[in-house]
Order: structure tokens, then C-alpha cells, then sequence
């Protein structure tokens, strides 16, 4: 896990999304989230950010709210090598700290996602068809997650930072 505090970046934090942009072919960035429900939409907002971006081509966004699974034919059908997973995850930390978890402490219990099918699942669906398939899983630790509460402040910073940051990462690889 690679923690995030203070509205800034890790050199380990930056150092991994660098890697994992390494010998991407097509990226599938999926925003997770409920907008009912306060900072469980922070996956959502990423989101709507990077939809405002002029990003390259080989970037596809799934706006994909409580049911990624949802999405499966739409991926797969993309093929991509790369996918990004965002959602809020409830981590113990600040509100507003951003993490990248490793497959194996998503799928070891800890949960990422409020949401009903384990995100793992995803990737678990995809490999037969996509073997060199490669996600990374990021989540934003929540203030609140009430009924009809917007996104606090300290989530909202994180995600404009993420989504900033991403778009950066993304528009140095070389095609």
C-alpha cells in the first residue's frame, strides 16, 4: 500500500504509476462510486475530471457508478492491457488519503469497495481473455458516506490532485 497524506505525492506513489504506464497498449480507467451517498462518489468525481481532458486515444473511461460488472462486455471488448480502478476505501487514514493497493490486499479481505461484487472479480473475469492484463487498484479514504451528502472537501482536493497527477502520467507516454 502506498500511502498519500498532506495533499502530496510519494516519489513511491509516482514511481508506481509511472511502472505501471510502462508498455501500455490500452488503458480502462473505471470510476466506482454512489453519488447518493456523500464521498462514496470520490471514484466518480475522479472521473468527471478526466472526462473534461483531452486525453489520448488510447484512454477509454468508465463512468461505472455501483455496478462495474456492468461493464465486462464493454472492456473486454476494448481489450485493454492496462485498467485503473477508483473508489472510495475506507482505510483507516485521513479523509482525503489516496492509496494504491497491491490485488492480493484487495482480495485478502480488505474492502476497497462498498460496492457488491468484489473488484478483484473484475480482473478475475477479464484475464482469460485479457492475459497480460495489469490493474491497479487506488482508493481515496472517505469523510463520510451519508445519504444525500455531497463530497466533503478533503476528497474533492484528493481526486483534483489524482486526477492532475493522472492526466500528467498519462500525456508523458510515448506512443
Amino acid at each position: 500500500m502506498k500511502q498519500i497524506d498532506d495533499d502530496q505525492f510519494t516519489e513511491e506513489f509516482i514511481h508506481t504509476i509511472d511502472d505501471f504506464l510502462v508498455n501500455v497498449d490500452r488503458l480502462a480507467i473505471l470510476g466506482i462510486g454512489n453519488e447518493d451517498n456523500g464521498d462514496d462518489a470520490v471514484g466518480l468525481y475522479v472521473l468527471n475530471l478526466l472526462k473534461k481532458q483531452r486525453l489520448p486515444e488510447w484512454v477509454t473511461n468508465f463512468y461505472c457508478e455501483r455496478v462495474p460488472e456492468h461493464f465486462l462486455g464493454k472492456i473486454e471488448k476494448l481489450n485493454p492491457n492496462r485498467v485503473i480502478i477508483i473508489d472510495a476505501a475506507d482505510m483507516k487514514e485521513i479523509p482525503g488519503a489516496i492509496a494504491i493497493f497491491p490485488k492480493e490486499a484487495v482480495s485478502s479481505g480488505f474492502h476497497l469497495s462498498t460496492h457488491t461484487l468484489s473488484l478483484t472479480m473484475l480482473e478475475e473475469f477479464l484475464k482469460p481473455t485479457i492475459p497480460d492484463l495489469i490493474t491497479m487498484y487506488v482508493g481515496i479514504q472517505p469523510k463520510f458516506m451519508y445519504f444525500n451528502t455531497p463530497l466533503s472537501k478533503e476528497c474533492k482536493v484528493a481526486a483534483e490532485e489524482f486526477a492532475k497527477l493522472l492526466i500528467e502520467k498519462i500525456n508523458q507516454v510515448e506512443k
